[in-house]
């Protein structure tokens, strides 16, 4: 086990030594991480000598992780389930399983697999959090924001045995529909509805006594209207045929049965966010998931992105569906603008409690007085100091300022928000962003915020009498 910067060492030293190709495959196994993923605890591992090192292939998962205990191969064309399911595309990938379009030949619709890793199979419980899920109130109207299921079973394969869960197929996040983007903007009333969508879902996922723990905008997805098609035939004149890419070890030696033949990019349906006119959302990935009807749970570790992390977490206090309402403001923060709430370069659980205050002031006194880093960034009277090089601007920044700066116009002329509407995000906002998790308001009391009713609900309504884009 090797720590990051002897690996960086290891990495400099390699590239005067042997192939740059190699070495560079092994840096970004060993350093990258994803825009707005999921917090993950490191284990950078020097390769040895044995291990197959694979050609790179951007867009496509770490062919290093098909081993046993690892990923499962698989094929255009393959079925599974008893012949149920026929893959006919890829969906993505994450750091602990690859996701498959299917067409359900017993529905004669698609379907998403998403095939976990073996070495994570066993003690997934993503499938009971979403039967819980798929339990609760028909009539609520955050239902239709969630994922559905539709199966789950497991395969058996060179590497494992993979629990594999079927959900309704959805497309494109909304993270990678901003980084696509010019603006990193939706148009303002896209950006309502999904904002609203986001809390009536949540309210929903709340209700069936569910945390998500891992809400972010690359786990807000687009329903698409691609995944409508009637036939596979249909869905590759609209998105195009899957590519088929080499497998090849860089020490020429043959693959082996645990790695697949080829591999295979994710299908190309991200639609940029300044060209998104129709929003329909779903929740997505519960593999974080956890049951919390009452109380809070001591014994969970979220692995929201550090710079969503609810303070609670950060001082290491027991986490309940306030956690969620918490990372659930900061994602409306950035799906209304065009940046995140809280930001910094290559951030560390202090500088993001010293945000925190420049945002919503100062801490809780039991927070404050046993936060060991305080003196890196404030004087003993409170006050910042102006000398610390934790920062680059250490001064406070409150809500209402950086509403102004979130992108559509800071002028009382130029802006895309009026007053009063400034003023319901920032109520808003502002109670979800509440120290004290007790004090937080829930998801279902977001529901009857006045910027819910005054302007989410009016934009989903709205933009549902807009036909929907291609």
């Amino acid at each position: 086990m090797r720590t990051l910067s002897s690996c960086f060492a290891l990495f400099a030293s390699r590239l005067h030594s042997s192939s740059r190709t190699q070495d560079l495959r092994f840096y970004c196994r060993a350093v990258s991480t994803f825009s707005g993923a999921s917090r993950k605890t490191p284990i950078i591992v020097e390769p040895s000598v044995h291990e197959a090192i694979y050609q790179w292939h951007e867009g496509v998962e770490d062919l290093e992780d098909y081993s046993p205990g690892g990923l499962h191969p698989v094929h255009l064309d393959e079925t599974y389930h008893g012949g149920r399911y026929r893959i006919v595309h890829k969906l993505g990938f994450g750091s602990f399983s690859t996701v498959w379009l299917a067409w359900d030949t017993l529905r004669h619709k698609f379907a998403a697999l998403k095939i976990l890793r073996a070495d994570v199979s066993q003690e997934n419980t993503e499938t009971v959090i979403l039967a819980r899920l798929a339990a609760g109130q028909a009539e609520h109207p955050g239902r239709s924001y969630t994922t559905t299921l539709v199966d789950s079973f497991f395969i058996a394969g060179p590497n494992g045995r993979h629990q594999t869960i079927v959900t309704e197929a959805a497309g494109f996040s909304v993270a990678i529909s901003k980084e696509l983007s010019t603006t990193w903007m939706f148009p303002l009333q896209v950006a309502r509805a999904i904002a609203a969508q986001l809390l009536l879902g949540l309210s929903y996922v709340h209700s069936c006594g569910v945390v998500h723990g891992d809400i972010h905008t690359n786990n807000v997805l687009f329903k698409h209207s691609c995944f409508s098609s009637q036939s596979v035939e249909e869905l590759y004149q609209r998105v195009g045929e899957p590519q088929r890419l080499p497998v090849k070890r860089l020490d020429e030696q043959p693959p082996g049965p645990e790695v697949p033949r080829y591999c295979v990019p994710s299908a190309s349906i991200v639609i940029s966010a300044e060209e998104v006119t129709k929003a329909d959302i779903i929740i997505a990935d519960f593999g974080e998931a956890f049951l919390c009807d009452t109380g809070s749970r001591t014994d969970v570790n979220l692995r929201t992105p550090l710079l969503l992390l609810p303070p609670e977490a950060i001082f290491h206090e027991g986490v309940n569906q306030a956690a969620d309402v918490w990372t659930a403001a900061c994602t409306l923060y950035e799906i209304l603008g065009e940046r995140p709430l809280f930001e910094g370069f290559m951030a560390d659980e202090d500088h993001v409690v010293a945000e925190m205050v420049s945002t919503i002031g100062r801490l809780p006194e039991h927070w404050w007085s046993s936060w060991g880093a305080r003196r890196d960034y404030f004087l003993e009277d409170g006050c910042w100091d102006t000398n610390t090089t934790k920062m680059h601007e250490p001064r406070s920044r409150p809500l209402a300022e950086r509403l102004r700066i979130m992108g559509r116009g800071d002028g009382t002329t130029s802006s895309e928000f009026t007053t009063q509407q400034l003023a319901a995000i920032d109520d808003l906002l502002g109670s979800m962003l509440t120290y004290e998790p007790t004090r937080r308001i829930t998801a279902k009391d977001a529901l009857d915020s006045r910027w819910m009713t005054q302007y989410g609900l009016p934009a989903i309504e709205q933009l549902n009498a807009t036909p929907p884009t291609a």
